[in-house]
């Protein structure tokens, strides 16, 4: 069975719906869950669970991201 590493990211709520669709276009990468969270809040928490071969592509993913919004790490 292949180990997952788990991080928990934090992203203004405006950017989650492309953050969600960038994950879901590299298929096979990742999976991921948004945390329960307020109505108010102005961001998502979001678990990315990534199988350990997958790491370092989904990290490249993420810091591209973040040069476009905010991601911070949990």
């Amino acid at each position: 069975m292949n180990e997952l590493k788990k991080i928990t990211v934090r992203v203004p709520k405006e950017h989650s719906s492309f953050l969600y669709f960038t994950l879901e276009s590299n298929e096979g990468l990742c999976f991921y869950s948004t945390l329960e969270g307020s109505k108010i809040d102005h961001f998502r928490d979001v678990e990315i669970n990534i199988p350990k071969d997958f790491v370092e592509d989904v990290q490249k993913i993420l810091d591209k991201l973040s040069q476009k919004f905010s991601i911070d790490y949990l």
